[in-house]
């Protein structure tokens, strides 16, 4: 599905709702290493580790992305229609709202304007990602390279059986 500043927000809401679970994969090498190697009465600790580092890496993603985002539209709002006010410059919803207090034709320009740069922002914030992600790949795959792999069993996980003790 393509998106641009005329498509509908129900089919890009459903795909944005939708999009973080796949791309996530929750039980990776990393997860099953980490959870293996605690201790079994501190399994949950280790747990609630990951789980924070998880939260806390979406929500840093998430603001740089958002920040990127907002550079590129409040550039592409600057360069295009310099003398808009600042709140189109800002937001989206600021431009529509500046755009409803104009004539027909200059609203027409500043509509078009702010679609344009949001839509550009957008893909320039997807872009920053996808280039995030395939370095994050390449990194996992170079520093990864010979450990071994999980069965998908979980055996071998490092998971301790009853009875065994941790090496110290």
């Amino acid at each position: 599905m393509t998106s641009g500043p005329h498509t509908p927000a129900p089919p890009v809401s459903a795909c944005a709702t939708g999009a973080p679970e796949p791309a996530a994969p929750r039980a990776g090498r990393r997860e099953w290493t980490a959870l293996g190697a605690a201790p079994p009465e501190r399994a949950g600790s280790a747990a609630a580790v990951l789980e924070s580092g998880q939260e806390l890496g979406g929500a840093l993603g998430m603001a740089l992305l958002g920040s990127v985002g907002a550079a590129v539209y409040g550039r592409g709002m600057s360069s295009t229609v310099p003398a808009v006010p600042d709140a189109a410059r800002e937001t989206l919803s600021g431009a529509v709202a500046v755009a409803r207090q104009f004539p027909y034709q200059l609203r027409e320009t500043v509509l078009s304007a702010a679609f344009r740069a949001f839509t550009h922002s957008m893909n320039m914030a997807a872009a920053g990602a996808a280039v995030a992600m395939g370095g994050a790949a390449v990194l996992s795959v170079a520093l990864l390279r010979g450990t071994g792999s999980v069965p998908a069993d979980g055996a071998g996980s490092g998971a301790r059986t009853e009875g065994e003790r941790r090496p110290r």
